[in-house]
Parts: structure tokens; sequence; C-alpha cells
């Protein structure tokens, strides 16, 4: 077997995924990882290379630390991919993004795509029918939304909106959380609905720890994959062998 391990370092978790030859054989999930827990979670299967994806603080020590496994590559927006970007400067571009998007041009080949990632932020991203990366947009995730208001007021409290909210709430903690709910889901069926105007057939794929939730809120032929990321961040770090 020729393993790849590609992790995934978040803004709240860490997520890792071995690789078997473009396919995923195990995924694991962090909340401080390091190299004694990702050795214990490998056990005994050794990888060839390991891609490192930073977005949180942590991937240049455990790129050092992890380097006593196997060479280690660190994955950034920047990295050269089999698709090319529109971003104006991709060095700003954020590696998860860029493996979303790489991940969706490879599971829909000539095809037009929409990656929609939902953790601490909401990022999409749009890959045209002829492999280009289009850019995407960035807004407040889903406790994000709840914290500002809890932080920015005197008087709001802190709410968790449950998986399916009613549209108007009868209590201020039940307004706030179909503000929360339906605003999310109104912003991405909106934005769904003006690109499937102009982009016929366009493929969505929803990703990150809110994803099951909005998938379920939002129309027929729209579904999430947990492992988005770590598939692109594999993607990417068979493109740099090439």
């Amino acid at each position: 077997m020729a393993l790849h391990l590609v992790i995934d370092v978040g803004n709240t978790r860490t997520k890792a995924g071995l690789f078997d030859q473009g396919r995923l054989v195990d995924a694991g999930t962090f909340n401080a990882p390091g190299p004694s827990a990702l050795e214990q979670w490998l056990a005994q299967r050794r990888p060839e290379r390991i891609g490192i994806g930073r977005v949180g603080g942590q991937g240049e020590e455990l790129a050092r630390q992890l380097g006593t496994l196997a060479p280690v590559e660190v994955l950034l927006g920047a990295s050269p991919g089999p698709i090319r970007t529109l971003y104006d400067d991709p060095s700003s571009l954020g590696v998860d993004r860029w493996a979303n998007a790489v991940a969706i041009a490879h599971m829909s080949p000539g095809r037009p795509a929409l990656a929609i990632s939902l953790g601490t932020c909401i990022t999409c991203d749009l890959v045209t029918a002829d492999g280009v990366h289009q850019g995407g947009r960035i807004s407040p995730g889903h406790r994000m939304r709840a914290q500002a208001m809890a932080n920015f007021t005197a008087r709001l409290p802190l709410v968790d909106p449950p998986a399916m909210p009613p549209q108007l709430g009868t209590t201020t903690a039940d307004a706030m959380a179909a503000g929360i709910h339906h605003g999310i889901r109104s912003e991405l069926g909106g934005l769904i609905g003006e690109l499937r105007n102009t982009l016929p057939g366009l493929a969505v794929v929803l990703t990150g720890g809110d994803a099951p939730r909005y998938a379920r809120a939002l129309e027929s032929g729209i579904f999430a994959h947990p492992h988005l990321t770590l598939l692109g961040l594999d993607l990417l770090l068979s493109h740099t062998g090439r």
C-alpha cells in the first residue's frame, strides 16, 4: 500500500485521514493533536508521505514533529493543484478552501460545482466545468453568529439553535435561533439558486460540522460529505509528488 496521511488543522479541531492510492481508509478527529495521539491512531500503519493543511496555528510545529514518521509537506492555498484558481493572491487563499475546490472538481469532472463548508466560518467556493476555481464567499458561521449576538448586546443570551427551529420564535431565544438557522438557510439557498440559473447542472456539496443540518434544510440534490477537505488535501499531496 502507498499510504498518505493528510491532516486538516482547523480553528477548533484537527482531522486526519489515511488514504491508500486516493481511497480513504480511515479518518479521525482530535481536539489536541500531537505525534503521540496520531501515532496511537495510526497503530502499525506507516504512511509514506504526510500532508498538513494549516488553518489553525499548530501546523508548522506539528510538521516538524511528524517528520520522524515520514516526509512532510505543508500544504497551502498557493500549493500547486490539478486545477487553477482566479484568486488574485493564492497565498491568501485558505488551504481548506483550496482543498475543497480541488475535491469537488475531482468528484464532478466537466461539471460546475460548489463547495460549501459550514464551520467556524461559512465558505463557498465555485469551480466551473472547465476546472477553474472562480473564488467564493466567506461569512460568519452558525456559532459565530450566536456568539456575536450574545457578546455585543447587553441582554441577549447565547443560544444553540436546534436542527430545525420554527420560522418565527415566541421567545427571545427562539427568535434568535430562528434568525441564525433560517438566515443561513436563506443565504445558502439564495446563492445556490442564483448560480444554478447561470450554471445548469451545478453540483453542490456541503462539508464541515454543521453540514448535516443544512443539507436537510436545503432542497434535494444537495448532500453532505464529511471528508471533503481531507480528500482535497490528499489530491494536493499527490499533485506535489508529480
